[in-house]
């Protein structure tokens, strides 16, 4: 066994090994057990996660079948990861649970749709009714289900081999951290539209910013779309924006002087990752905030393509 010292964190070792004393007290399976555990560890390469698991097979090991042997109970975090106020909980006394400034039984269940309380529980932000719906047809204009996606593909080998929906589920949604996909890309175009914004605030343009970052080879997602071609849900996100009449608030402003340079420069089109960074973001949500809405749009194809495939099994 490898005795030299861990390139981790003693507090990252401790955190996967409580998940994995969480993942045998509630029974899931061991090999996904490390796929969660390897979460707080994040290794650089292939041969690194090798290493860490061979260093600590043997911690891994107990921690996950003291999980599975001793008394059920709810899972602990250090003091440090325990926030005031909390994110939600269970309020017993109350028999309802808290979600932000809010109580689910009390304050939202009828009064708002289901995707008025995911925003909310993402972003703390309440949209109106309105606000809601467009973003739902949004939503809708985004479930892209091909399964030549990559993260579609990734879901199909392991549910058409019987996998499962979980699995499946976890090889599609690991697929999602690739920078250039789903929520990622998004995330990266807002990160960028605030940068032309803070431009734009110090007097310069877009333009100049979009003709400095392709001086320095510099890549900005949101623009492009390679392999599959000119992006068709752009007409329609855009469409719907001038229903709603959103066309012209300031990062979809913003974006359409972004689009004119990048494609003077390079002949690039903005994709619907793009417009969803825009219009996301003049909803006041954060890039991080972004990338968490576009990822729950793009986990609704995910879990379809699990089912399906998990159905059809192989042909």
């Amino acid at each position: 066994m490898d005795t030299q010292p861990s390139p981790f964190p003693d507090d990252a070792s401790t955190d996967a090994l409580a998940t994995m004393h969480d993942a045998g007290a509630v029974r899931v399976p061991p090999w996904l057990a490390l796929v969660s555990a390897l979460g707080s560890i994040r290794p650089a390469d292939i041969g690194e996660t090798i290493d860490w698991l061979t260093r600590h097979r043997d911690a891994l090991e107990r921690s996950y079948a003291a999980g599975r042997d001793n008394r059920l109970g709810l899972a602990q975090l250090p003091a440090n990861m325990q926030y005031t106020p909390e994110l939600g909980f269970l309020d017993r006394p109350r028999d309802d649970h808290a979600l932000r400034d809010r109580y689910i039984f009390a304050d939202i269940l009828e009064r708002r749709s289901f995707f008025q309380t995911t925003v909310y529980a993402i972003t703390g932000i309440e949209l109106a009714a309105a606000d809601a719906a467009m973003l739902e047809q949004i939503g809708n204009a985004n479930l892209q289900i091909d399964r030549r996606a990559w993260p579609l593909a990734a879901t199909r080998r392991v549910a058409a081999r019987g996998g499962g929906v979980a699995a499946a589920v976890v090889a599609g949604t690991a697929m999602m951290a690739s920078p250039v996909l789903a929520g990622c890309a998004a995330a990266d175009c807002a990160r960028f539209l605030r940068r032309a914004k803070a431009r734009v605030d110090e007097g310069g343009s877009v333009a100049a910013l979009v003709a400095e970052l392709v001086a320095r080879d510099e890549r900005v997602m949101g623009f492009g779309r390679p392999v599959v071609g000119p992006d068709e849900r752009v007409p329609v996100m855009l469409a719907l924006l001038d229903r709603h009449g959103r066309a012209a608030l300031p990062f979809a402003a913003l974006l359409r002087q972004a689009e004119a340079a990048f494609l003077t420069h390079k002949d690039l089109r903005s994709n619907a990752a793009a417009w969803a960074a825009a219009i996301l973001s003049d909803y006041g949500m954060s890039p991080e905030q972004v990338h968490a809405v576009c990822n729950f749009w793009v986990a609704v194809c995910v879990s379809a393509q699990a089912v399906f495939s998990g159905e059809r099994g192989l042909v």
